[in-house]
């Protein structure tokens, strides 16, 4: 074995210990001043032998208790996100690409000639600007934002779990909206490098009841398996009011979603972490079903199967006022799990995926 083969071996296992630790700590914190009863002796042994058989080793049972207590329902099929973070999804997806495919400036390039996406002003690629693909001066870019009625900024390779986007406008040169610079220069400057500036879509009527002030947008995890590409969760996520933004980790809410496009009982918030049974303008959430969700489903697996570098994805997709879908982002690069609100993230492919990584 070369030094160099050794040294990146340390390396790799130097950083998975530290994402273990920072997994475990995130466990930690999300149970803390909760009452987390043990599992049975029955569930811990299901839970162990499950694990043990599929995935070569026994595991943490703080998730699966974690998830229990949240949503009431035992499974041996939860995964523990210090897994999937470090076992599962590196192997699923090729990190090196994912992160070009999340990239949400190369958006139109991988996918839009096949579904509809918010209208482009300017694009800033590694500190270089762009209009209609071609490169253009600062001063350019910003002219080409000096008035618009109703737009959106956000990094475009990490949008900060929502807390870099904000939605603006703009007259003469000066910016009116929550937390936003005075002038289109002061605010590309805020964002330095790697972001995008697109209009802000309208939604429909329907996903607006759920929060007018925000994008209520439907999360679609696919999972690329043996026997085809499938839909394994989804979540809708939206606002709170006033807020423009969906993402729970600024704020917003989350909640599941049946295969059949009904909503869960409870959505969830992070911080501080609580449930709920209706939105704040009152949408009751079980009561609530996702229009054109199977039209939804199956847009969704037809992106994926032009990603072929990634497994798993999670797609963000809105309805806009016309009803038509609009693709909001692409999450190849660590897509998140909702467990606490849709159940076991990969259901019956938990098996097929454990193998497979364990193999690998």
């Amino acid at each position: 074995m070369s030094g160099i083969s050794t040294l990146k071996k340390c390396a790799d296992y130097v950083k998975r210990q530290i994402q273990y630790k920072t997994h475990f700590n995130t466990i930690d914190e999300m149970r803390k001043g909760g009452t987390y009863a043990k599992l049975t002796k029955q569930q811990a042994r299901e839970v162990q032998a499950f694990y043990s058989k599929h995935f070569g080793k026994k595991i943490s049972l703080k998730w699966h208790e974690y998830y229990l207590k949240v949503n009431g329902e035992f499974s041996p099929y939860y995964m523990p996100t210090y897994i999937y973070y470090t076992d599962i999804y590196p192997k699923l997806n090729d990190p090196r690409v994912a992160v070009v495919y999340s990239d949400k400036n190369m958006i139109d390039k991988l996918l839009g000639d096949r579904v509809r996406l918010p209208k482009t002003y300017v694009k800033n690629i590694n500190g270089t600007y762009y209009i209609d693909e071609k490169i253009v001066t600062k001063s350019e870019a910003v002219a080409q934002c000096l008035d618009i009625e109703d737009a959106v900024i956000k990094h475009s390779l990490d949008t900060c779990q929502g807390r870099s986007i904000l939605r603006f406008k703009s007259a003469n040169g000066i910016v009116t909206g929550k937390d936003c610079p005075g002038t289109i220069e002061e605010l590309f400057d805020s964002y330095a490098a790697n972001f995008i500036v697109q209009a802000a879509i309208r939604q429909s009527e329907t996903m607006a009841a759920l929060n007018p002030t925000s994008l209520n947008t439907v999360r679609i995890m696919t999972y690329w398996s043996k026997s085809g590409i499938e839909p394994v969760f989804a979540v809708v996520r939206l606002g709170r009011t006033g807020s423009v933004v969906d993402n729970a980790s600024a704020g917003g809410m989350y909640c599941g979603v049946n295969m059949d496009g009904t909503l869960k009982k409870n959505a969830y918030t992070l911080y501080p972490f609580t449930s709920h049974t209706r939105s704040d303008s009152g949408v009751v959430f079980e009561e609530f079903a996702i229009p054109r969700f199977e039209d939804l489903k199956n847009k969704a697996k037809e992106l994926h199967a032009q990603l072929p570098y990634a497994k798993i994805i999670g797609w963000d997709l809105s309805l806009n006022e016309d009803n038509e879908i609009e693709l909001v982002e692409i999450n190849a690069n660590s897509p998140g799990l909702f467990q606490g609100a849709t159940g076991p993230a990969f259901g019956k492919y938990t098996t097929e995926i454990l193998e497979y990584c364990r193999n690998r």
